[in-house]
């Protein structure tokens, strides 16, 4: 995991702020979903995987697929006919679904980044609605203590228990498909209507400040600022038992409340990151651990 480290309280919250929102993107597979948002549905053809996975969530999914990435939608169905006369399972076929788009993503964030801003405040507050009902509803997900006993388990047994979170109709499964209909809409919009947005100004540089300090009121970002200077195994304690879904929440929150005009903004940075190779090497250190 990276680690950040500053001789100011401001740098030392930020980089609260950048862990809450990383931690909010990883928790994603295991949210729960609340409520639906209005999608763009385009009919798609009767086929074997339609006739299986006949329910609301998938058919909005594969019809999102089929208008805004038709080849690989193509791709799905075709794998998906060989697996049901293969004896593939709705639970199998489900995976495959899961699957299908992930290795695209970052191909498309370019487009993702020049969407108009509404698609991305609404993936913020999908996120944020998800990350709390999984902090209620099922805390244990939230607490890094859940995962250390996946370190001395089998890789099949922890491939198994998690697939188990996503089985076809299970609220994983559904929140997941719900998050990845709004992601593909946001890349049909800045890959048809691609927006160009400005850099950060003055004004918006304040209103994250603001937005950053008060962030310190909250009671789980004061016990990890008074966790700096801190021996690493205190650290390490004190972080097991932590909730970092409403932390991840709460950082979403205040984020979305800003205007939409700092957001459209925020984007723009994201462009200009991209743009100059910034946003690549950021995320090469980011899965690389440093």
């Amino acid at each position: 995991m990276a680690r950040y480290s500053s001789t100011g309280s401001s740098g030392n919250l930020f980089a609260v702020v950048v862990a809450g929102l990383a931690i909010a993107l990883f928790t994603i597979i295991v949210m729960w979903p609340n409520g639906s948002a209005k999608t763009i549905v385009t009919k798609i053809p009767d086929t074997p995987l339609t006739q299986t996975l006949n329910d609301p969530e998938t058919y909005q999914y594969l019809a999102a697929l089929h208008r805004v990435k038709p080849k690989v939608a193509a791709k799905l169905q075709a794998q998906a006919e060989t697996a049901i006369e293969s004896g593939a399972d709705k639970n199998q076929l489900a995976a495959l679904v899961l699957e299908t788009y992930s290795k695209d993503v970052e191909d498309d964030l370019k487009y993702l980044f020049s969407a108009d801003v509404k698609h991305f405040e609404k993936m913020l507050q999908l996120s944020e609605r998800g990350l709390s009902t999984l902090s209620s509803k099922a805390p244990k997900y939230c607490r890094p203590a859940h995962y250390e006993r996946y370190e001395h388990m089998p890789p099949q047994q922890i491939a198994n228990e998690v697939s188990s979170l996503f089985e076809y109709g299970s609220e994983g499964y559904d929140w997941i498909l719900r998050f990845n209909v709004v992601m593909l809409e946001a890349i049909e919009s800045g890959r048809d209507k691609p927006q160009k947005y400005g850099r950060l100004t003055s004004g918006d540089q304040m209103a994250l400040q603001t937005t950053m300090m008060s962030l310190m009121s909250n009671p789980q970002v004061s016990r990890l600022m008074q966790l700096q200077g801190k021996s690493q195994a205190e650290q390490k304690r004190a972080a097991m038992s932590m909730n970092f879904c409403g932390l991840g929440a709460d950082v979403l929150a205040v984020v979305n409340d800003l205007p939409s005009e700092t957001k459209s903004r925020m984007l723009g940075e994201l462009q200009h990151q991209t743009k100059s190779g910034d946003f690549d090497r950021m995320m090469r250190m980011v899965q690389s651990g440093i």
